[in-house]
Formats: structure tokens, sequence, C-alpha cells
């Protein structure tokens, strides 16, 4: 009986050493994370993106440590961001693995626009900071995009997913884009009314690494420097019967313009067409012009053209320099 007092007793005095000792390795961990989150957000003030948080608080003993932002703002000169709440979350047990839960609605606000963004969930996930990113994950669902005076834009589901493909430094990343149930007025001015459509991409960034610190102006003049390139494989647009698929490359010139090849394919395009020319005033249905040009573009087919962006004009297929692009920043 004595002896098993005694287990009894080293077995409570193990616990509590081992309660205290967590709760001691967990204090430390959180200290830890407040100080690295001060110290991010310092340096992102310093290359003009001023982060805030109308109230901050932390926790997530015993397992994990999480940081909740009331009312997250970011203001970059005049133009500002907000959210109504975010909560990061680092596991003990895997530090470099981040979860940031975003609560809607966000809000768009300058001089000259503003525009807002629901969402049912929002969920983005990152490993390998700070010294480096290995993943990116960013999940949504039931997102909807408003502007003024317009129609909003819906979104049933959002993956967007950007992975370095191997664990070396400057290593390509492999991107996977989804996009479910987009249902948006730019969309069916452009290819006409239907049903929710489907986007899916692949394809890889090169010279990520090297674009890590400073302005996102910066960052894209860095990028641009070293070669950097966002290669598709494939991409696919798909709205009932209409079909759009894309293959290239494209990056940046000296200009800040795009610069780039895409083979197009799109099938049963001859709606979509009909649409665009009807909403740029060039074709009535009621005219004889009209009824011909319906029955020509409601037959079925395929188009093959490429679009080529080059020297800071844009090509589409037979059609050289129709258009003048604006530098991206």
């Amino acid at each position: 009986m004595p002896h098993s007092r005694k287990l009894r007793w080293l077995a409570v005095f193990s616990c509590a050493f081992l309660l205290c000792g967590w709760s001691v390795y967990w204090q430390i961990a959180r200290n830890l994370a407040e100080r690295e989150l001060r110290k991010q957000i310092e340096q992102e003030a310093r290359f003009g993106r001023v982060w805030t948080c109308e109230k901050l608080e932390f926790g997530g003993y015993p397992l994990s440590i999480f940081v909740d932002c009331a009312e997250p703002n970011l203001r970059v000169d005049d133009d500002l961001i907000s959210a109504k709440r975010a909560l990061i979350t680092v596991r003990l047990y895997a530090p470099t693995l981040v979860d940031i839960d975003v609560s809607g609605p966000a809000e768009f606000r300058s001089d000259t626009a503003q525009s807002s963004l629901d969402w049912k969930s929002l969920r983005i996930s990152t490993r390998g900071l700070p010294r480096r990113l290995d993943r990116l994950s960013v999940v949504g669902h039931d997102m909807i995009f408003r502007l003024p005076e317009s129609a909003p834009s819906r979104v049933e589901a959002v993956h967007l997913h950007l992975r370095r493909t191997s664990p070396v430094q400057m290593a390509p990343y492999g991107i996977v884009l989804g996009l479910a149930g987009i249902d948006s007025p730019l969309l069916t001015q452009l290819i006409g009314p239907g049903n929710p459509a489907l986007l899916t991409a692949t394809g890889t960034v090169t010279q990520l690494d090297v674009a890590s610190r400073g302005t996102w102006q910066e960052r894209a003049e860095l990028w641009s420097d070293a070669g950097g390139r966002v290669s598709i494989a494939t991409l696919d647009l798909t709205r009932d019967e209409f079909i759009l698929h894309a293959e290239g490359a494209t990056g940046i010139d000296r200009r800040h313009k795009p610069d780039g090849k895409f083979a197009m394919r799109v099938r049963n395009a001859g709606p979509a067409l009909l649409a665009l020319a009807e909403g740029a005033g060039a074709l009535k249905r009621g005219t004889l012009a009209g009824q011909l040009a319906l029955g020509v573009l409601n037959g079925p087919g395929e188009l093959k053209f490429d679009v080529v962006a080059e020297n800071g004009m844009l090509s589409v297929g037979p059609l050289r320099r129709v258009l003048t692009l604006p530098p991206l920043y």
C-alpha cells in the first residue's frame, strides 16, 4: 500500500511538473509570436504598408497560439482595405504552418473607387514563413463582389494553391487555380448569358524568391529583372456550350507592361462574338445583316488564334497591335 501511494504521488507530481513546464513553454512561444508579429508589422510599415487592428488578443493554450485581430486594416498610401476580423492560428507542433481565417465583409476604398467583397468562409494558409514561403493556399466559399451602381459578381468556390516544386532555394512554384460557379455581369457581357461558369488553370511561376522584400512595385521590378515568368500549362473557361482553352507564358517588360504570348482555342464562340458585337453597337438582330450574322455565328466550330503582348501593344490573331497596354505599376 505505501508503495502504491508513492506511485500515485509520483504520478501527480509528474503531471503537475509537465503541466507547469508546458505552460512556461507556451508562454515563451506566445511572447516570441507577439514579438515576431510586431516585427513584421514594423517592417511592412517601412515599405508603406500600414497594418492596424482595432483590438488585438492572444490565446490558444495549450496546443496552439492564436492572434485575434478585430477590424484589421491595411493602408497603402491613400488606399484602404478593411475586414471584420482575422484569426491567425499557429500550432506549436508545426510552427511554420499558419492558418488565417478572415471574416467579411471587406471594403476597398481609394480616392477614385470603392468596392466590397463578402463571403461565407475564407481561409489563407502559409507554410515556411518567415524564413521563406514554401506553400500558399487560399480557399473561399460563396464570395460576392460589389461595385457601386453595378450588379454583384458571385463565385461559389475559390481555390488557389501556390507550392514550391522542390525544397531548394529559387525553385519554381506550381500554381493551381479553380473558380467554380462564376456569375458576373462582365462575363455575361463578354460571352453572353448562361449558367454559372467554371475556370481552372495550372502552371508555374519562377524567380519568386528574389521578390520577397520591398514595396509591391519594387518586388515586381526585382522579379522582372530576374527574368521571372508565369507559365500557364492549361487554362479552361467553360459556360454551357462555350469553351475557352489557353496556354502560354507572360512576364513584365522594362516599361512595366505585360510581355508574353498565349495560344487560344475557343469552341462555340458564336454567341459570345454576337454578344460583343451587339454590346459595341455594331450589330442589331432586327436588321438583315444581323440575321445573317446570327446564322453564321450560331453555327458550331472552333477558333484558333494567338494573343500576343509585345512592345506595349496587344495583338489578337491577324489583328496586329489593336490595343495599347497600360503599365501594370
